[in-house]
C-alpha cells in the first residue's frame, strides 16, 4: 500500500499523465461512429507525416503514384504498400524522420522466433501513451497502479538490473518489480525463483507462454505456486488452450492473452469477460490481408497488418509482423467499443508445404498433443522437406511412447493425405529459439518460399 501510494505520488501529479491516463480510459467506451473518426484521424496524420518527412516512406509511396492527397476514405489506406521486415532491415535509417535528434531515438532489438535479428527505433516521446497504454490493460484485470509485477522474460542489457537475484531490498522496494530470466530456467533456478515468489507474492506475472507453462508445470511437482496473483499476462507468443489450463491451475489466478511485439507494443488485449482481443483501436490499426496482400473480411484468417500512431520517430506504416490471426465481427459484451480480433493463431513461417503444394498450418499438428498433456510434457513439430517432418517429443513419466508415437504417425498421416513421412523421437528437452521463445510448429520449406 505504501509503494502504491509513492508511485501514484511520482506519476500521477504530471499533467499530461493525468490527462492521457483520463482520455484513453474515455476512448475505449466511445460511440463507435467516433471511435472510427478517431482512427482515421490518426491514420492520416502518420501517413502525411511519413511522407513528408522519411525520405523511405517518400519514396516508396511516390513508386506507385500516392501522396498523401489521394487518402480520402478509409478504404484507400489498403492501397499503400505494405512495410516488409526486410525493408525495415535494409531501410531503417532512411525510415526516421528528418531532423530526428539521436537523443529522440530509442534502440530497440528483437530476435523473432526465427532468431533473424531485427532492430527498430522507437520514438522517445511516445514512451508516456505507451506507458498509459499499459495502465489501461492492467486495469482491466482488477491489478492497480503500482501493484508488485514479476516478469518470465528474456534478458538483455536493458532489464538484467532487475534480475531477482541481483536486486538489492532497496532497488526491490523503489521497482516493485522482479524478472526472471526465461533463458536461464534450469531447475535449480526454478526452485531458487519459486521460493523468491512465495516472499515476493506479486499481483502480477507476466511471460512468454511457454516459458510461464514450463514453470508452471514446475511448480505443480514441487510444492504448488505458494502464492495467488490477481492476474497471468502472457504474451510475445501464442497462447494455446492447454497452456492457459496449466498455469491457471497451478496460479489459481485468470490468464489473460495479449497481443504485442518489440516493434510495436500493445495490438489487441483481452478484458475480463476474455471473449476475444480488444484492439488498441485509439493507438494502432490492424488489418488482416491474404498472401498477395489484399484486405480479408473480418473472420477470414491471415497475415496481420499492423500501423503505430505514436512512433513519428520512425514510423511502422502497414507493417507486416508476420503473424497469423483474423479480425472478429462481434462487440465484447463488456460495452467497449473497441473491435475485436481473435488469437494470434501463429506465424507466417508455420505455413507448413506439402509435396502437392498446398498448404496446412502448423497449429492443426498442436490440437493432437490436447489428449496427451499427462504424457506429453513438451513437443515440437519440424518440417525440414516437403515430405519429412520430425515429431520431437519430451516424454513424462506416465507416457506409454509406443502408444503415442503409433497415434501420432496414424494422426498425421492423415493431416497431410499420406504425402509425408513422419519420424517421431523421444528426447530430454527441445531447446529454445536464439530469442528465448519455444515453437511448438516450424517448418524450413516455408521459410524458403518467402
Amino acid at each position: 500500500m505504501l509503494f502504491r501510494w509513492l508511485w501514484t505520488l511520482k506519476h500521477v501529479p504530471q499533467r499530461e499523465v493525468i490527462s492521457t491516463l483520463q482520455q484513453i480510459r474515455r476512448t475505449q467506451w466511445m460511440p463507435p461512429e467516433q471511435l472510427e473518426e478517431l482512427n482515421w484521424e490518426k491514420t492520416r496524420r502518420i501517413v502525411s507525416h511519413a511522407y513528408q518527412h522519411c525520405p523511405y516512406y517518400r519514396q516508396k509511396y511516390g513508386a506507385v503514384g500516392f501522396e498523401p492527397g489521394d487518402l480520402k476514405r478509409p478504404e484507400d489506406f489498403s492501397k499503400l504498400p505494405i512495410l516488409t521486415k526486410t525493408e525495415v532491415r535494409e531501410h531503417l535509417d532512411e525510415m526516421v524522420a528528418e531532423g530526428t535528434k539521436a537523443s529522440a531515438l530509442l534502440t530497440r532489438f528483437t530476435g523473432g522466433s526465427t532468431g533473424v535479428p531485427l532492430k527498430v527505433y522507437h520514438d522517445r516521446r511516445a514512451a508516456l501513451p505507451t506507458w498509459c497504454l499499459h495502465q489501461r490493460t492492467t486495469e482491466r484485470w482488477g491489478v492497480k497502479m503500482g501493484d508488485k509485477t514479476a516478469h518470465i522474460w528474456g534478458l538483455n542489457r536493458l532489464n538484467e538490473q532487475y534480475l531477482y537475484d541481483r536486486q538489492s531490498a532497496l532497488r526491490q522496494f523503489i521497482s516493485n518489480y522482479a524478472l526472471f530470466s526465461a533463458f536461464e530456467m534450469t531447475v535449480e533456478q526454478m526452485q531458487r525463483f519459486a521460493q523468491f515468489l512465495r516472499s515476493f507474492r506479486p499481483s502480477l506475472v507476466i511471460g512468454y507462454a511457454s516459458a510461464m507453462t514450463a514453470f508452471a508445470r514446475y511448480l505443480e511437482e514441487n510444492g504448488g505456486a505458494g502464492f495467488r496473483p490477481k492476474a497471468m499476462w502472457l504474451t510475445s507468443e501464442p497462447t494455446h488452450d492447454f497452456q492457459r489450463e496449466v498455469v491457471e491451475r497451478v496460479f489459481g489466478a485468470p490468464v489473460y492473452d495479449q497481443y504485442g511485439s518489440v516493434e510495436i507494443h500493445h495490438y489487441a488485449v483481452e478484458c475480463g469477460l476474455r471473449d476475444g482481443l480488444h484492439i488498441d483501436y485509439d493507438f494502432r490499426k490492424v488489418e488482416v490481408v491474404d498472401q498477395e496482400g489484399m484486405v480479408l473480411p473480418r473472420g477470414d484468417e491471415g497475415q496481420i497488418i499492423v500501423t503505430d500512431f505514436v512512433n513519428f520517430a520512425a514510423p511502422l506504416i502497414r507493417y507486416r509482423n508476420e503473424d497469423m490471426g483474423r479480425l472478429l465481427t462481434n462487440q465484447c459484451a463488456c460495452g467497449r467499443s473497441l473491435p475485436m480480433m481473435g488469437k494470434v493463431t501463429g506465424r507466417i513461417y508455420d505455413m507448413f508445404v506439402l509435396p502437392d503444394g498446398s498448404q496446412i498450418y502448423g497449429h492443426r499438428f498442436t490440437t493432437f498433443f490436447y489428449d496427451y498433456v499427462e504424457q506429453v510434457q513438451a513437443f515440437q513439430v519440424h518440417q525440414t522437406a516437403r515430405d519429412r517432418i520430425l515429431v520431437k517429443i519430451v516424454p513424462t513419466e506416465r507416457c506409454n511412447r509406443e502408444k503415442v508415437a503409433a497415434m501420432a504417425d496414424q494422426m498425421f498421416r492423415e493431416y497431410t493425405r499420406g504425402q509425408v513421412a513422419f519420424e517421431v523421437q523421444f528426447v530430454d528437452d527441445i531447446p529454445k529459439e536464439a530469442s528465448g521463445k519455444y515453437r511448438f510448429t516450424k517448418s524450413d520449406v516455408s521459410l524458403q518460399r518467402r
